[in-house]
């Protein structure tokens, strides 16, 4: 079975457009229980780990941060979208870069180096994927974001900050070796100057301004949808993003493996392609789902800076770090962190 992976990009991963940031093991565990086989999976990220983080710390519009333990480290997204496709070539695929896909016609490819058949699609182009387009696959809901490394000294806490400076969303400081990759994303109503609100959150923390590379990002959750034979979707085109915390490398690891599988047992065993559809979702789309709920839900109070900082203090830390886990709000907290809850770590 002849495999092509074809990239728009000159070099793969080149211009980096992600926050860098991956779950460990344990705590995908944790979100996706019934997943196997993680350390095969996540080999290329973890060989290009540049940084342990141990603590996600959220900040209120009020100055306020509480702390949640959180497992997790950064990577140099380029080396590690690298590592993968080098991955893929071994396994005996071929890699052709400088190639944009323009549609799917059928079970044709149509580029602009020349028109490819192919019997299975993998639709991994981004939320604003010309594959799903093309077979009139649904696009998932998206908002702007913006990010630039900073040089310097950081701590090992991963520091994401609320506020109308983003709206609907948040700004992050994420930590790596020397340096911190450092952005600003809102939700899907924006419609105003992300530069802008980039640069004035630069300043609030003293750096100059950067050059920033910017994307959009699903927000709200996957698409209803992600098969149209010979299609499929996976990764961001799909939108399985976990709503709460913006994670997407650890959900396209998962499901690009599931797709590759389908892909496989659709070519030598004639097995529909529609299996994808209710592998993923068995495998994570629940936790996805949840996600996404518990979004829409704080978005009711994104907009009002004082009603945000009162539902943070209403929530504490205990079901601010259920939600990061893409877990009920509701249930017992006890499983998640020990006691302490409802005041914040500190005060700024």
């Amino acid at each position: 079975m002849r495999t092509l992976l074809l990239d728009r990009r000159k070099v793969v991963g080149v211009p980096v457009q992600c926050g860098e940031y991956v779950a460990k093991n344990e705590e995908v565990r944790a979100i996706f229980p019934t997943v196997a086989e993680l350390e095969d999976l996540m080999a290329v990220p973890y060989r290009g780990k540049r940084r342990d983080t141990d603590v996600i710390r959220l900040w209120s519009p009020g100055g306020r941060h509480w702390d949640v333990p959180f497992q997790g480290f950064t990577v140099a997204r380029d080396a590690m979208d690298q590592g993968l496709a080098d991955q893929a070539v071994e396994a005996g695929a071929e890699l052709r870069t400088l190639t944009n896909c323009f549609a799917v016609r059928g079970h044709e490819v149509v580029t602009d180096h020349g028109t490819f058949e192919a019997k299975v699609i993998v639709g991994a182009d981004g939320p604003n994927s010309r594959v799903a387009k093309s077979v009139g696959l649904p696009k998932p809901v998206t908002g702007p974001a913006m990010s630039c490394l900073v040089g310097g000294d950081f701590s090992s806490a991963t520091d994401l900050f609320f506020g109308d400076f983003a709206p609907g969303g948040y700004a992050w400081i994420i930590p790596k070796d020397g340096c911190a990759n450092v952005g600003l994303g809102t939700w899907q109503h924006f419609d105003g100057n992300l530069a802008h609100l980039f640069s004035a959150f630069l300043r609030k923390h003293g750096w100059s301004e950067h050059h920033g590379t910017g994307g959009h990002v699903p927000v709200l959750g996957p698409v209803e949808r992600t098969v149209a034979p010979p299609v499929i979707l996976a990764g961001d085109s799909a939108g399985q993003v976990m709503a709460t915390n913006g994670g997407g490398i650890n959900v396209a690891m998962i499901a690009g493996r599931i797709a590759g599988h389908a892909a496989a047992d659709h070519v030598e065993r004639g097995v529909p392609l529609e299996a994808y559809e209710t592998k993923w979702r068995s495998a994570v789309g629940e936790p996805l789902a949840r996600g996404a709920r518990i979004k829409r839900l704080a978005d009711r109070f994104f907009g009002n800076d004082w009603m945000l900082d009162v539902a943070m203090r209403m929530l504490g830390t205990r079901r601010m770090a259920r939600a990061i886990r893409c877990q009920s709000l509701w249930l017992p907290a006890r499983a998640v962190l020990p006691p302490n809850d409802g005041e914040p770590a500190a005060s700024a």
